[in-house]
């Protein structure tokens, strides 16, 4: 059974730069309407986090300022130039993460559930990050793992996950990160000899794919799921961010909804062999068709037919140069 996490709330929330804040909010609308009308799903409606929630991975000062910045009467920064705070904020952060709890409290019932306005990855203890004000991703793993549950994360958003990988680089987390990668890209973390440390050592997997890599080099970077298979989770967390797309505005990678629906197909498959749980996240996408690619994605993950989102077999393909470069930098991770 698939749920997706819905409030109509979520129309009318972004946090991200004043140039892209309508095209993000335009990709929530468009993809309810899609998805309402292509899939079958029960819709979960979210609760609203307590203040206290927030302090299980933010700081009190940090905390405190996202208070007092929800009452400033206009718009303005919470870090360098990237994420926005507007009258009101705070309460729409406590229902992007009250819908991370919501869909994990609802997990007892339901295997695979969805939150399209979630997955904010950057988010660090005690500051904002690329459009993340807070890290819903990482309260949801902590709360896992306090109730003994062996977790994974795979995150394919276009930009590395530092802010989850700096708060679970020494947690027996299993971490498969596919991102764009050239050293710079934002935030320009994500080095593949990054492999955990304490009980985390040997479970992070950076995949920086170089900018420019289509559907087949994604294909190929889905291999490092298998890792699933030998880790036995109880929960995957998905970050199906889809700013990957080749349409996207903050250009990275040339991928299609073919790669998300491929992501989806895999994820369930694992699934239907060890028996998880999956709570996954729309993450990041800022280009007219990213809609299609969480489409796609919960399309695969349910077993839909790909014709949903009008995949006739048309993906990308990546140059040559680009191409090797991609393989040799899975092999070297591979062998590390």
């Amino acid at each position: 059974m698939l749920g997706v996490v819905w409030d109509d709330r979520f129309l009318n929330i972004s946090f991200s730069h004043p140039m892209i804040r309508d095209m993000s909010k335009a990709r929530i609308r468009k993809f309810i309407e899609l998805a309402r009308d292509s899939l079958s799903f029960v819709e979960i409606k979210p609760e609203q986090a307590s203040e206290e929630v927030l302090l299980e991975v933010h700081t009190r000062e940090y905390v405190n300022k996202l208070k007092e910045v929800s009452k400033v009467e206009h718009m303005g920064f919470l870090d360098s130039g990237d994420t926005v705070h507007y009258p009101g904020i705070f309460e729409d952060v406590l229902l992007v993460v009250g819908s991370s709890l919501t869909a994990l409290e609802r997990s007892k019932f339901i295997d695979q559930i969805y939150v399209p306005l979630g997955g904010f990855h950057h988010a660090l203890p005690n500051k904002a990050m690329g459009f993340c004000p807070v890290n819903d991703v990482v309260i949801t793993v902590k709360r896992l793992l306090n109730n003994r549950e062996r977790v994974a994360l795979v995150d394919v958003d276009a930009h590395h996950g530092n802010g989850v990988q700096e708060m679970l680089y020494k947690e027996k987390v299993l971490k498969i990160n596919v991102f764009a990668y050239n050293g710079s890209f934002f935030p320009g973390t994500g080095r593949l000899e990054e492999r955990g440390e304490g009980e985390g050592k040997g479970l992070n997997y950076n995949i920086g794919l170089p900018l420019g890599s289509g559907d087949d080099v994604f294909e190929d970077a889905l291999s490092f799921l298998d890792l699933l298979e030998d880790f036995h989770p109880s929960y995957v967390l998905v970050v199906a961010g889809v700013d990957g797309m080749i349409d996207d505005n903050l250009k990275s990678l040339n991928l299609t909804p073919w790669s998300y629906y491929s992501l989806g197909k895999k994820v369930a498959k694992i699934q239907r062999n060890l028996g998880f749980n999956v709570i996954s996240y729309g993450g990041g996408g800022y280009g007219e068709n990213s809609y299609l690619g969480m489409v796609g994605f919960l399309a695969g993950l349910s077993g839909v037919s790909s014709s949903i989102v009008g995949l006739k077999g048309e993906k990308t393909s990546t140059d040559k140069d680009i191409f090797d470069e991609a393989r040799k930098r899975m092999q070297a991770l591979k062998k590390s």
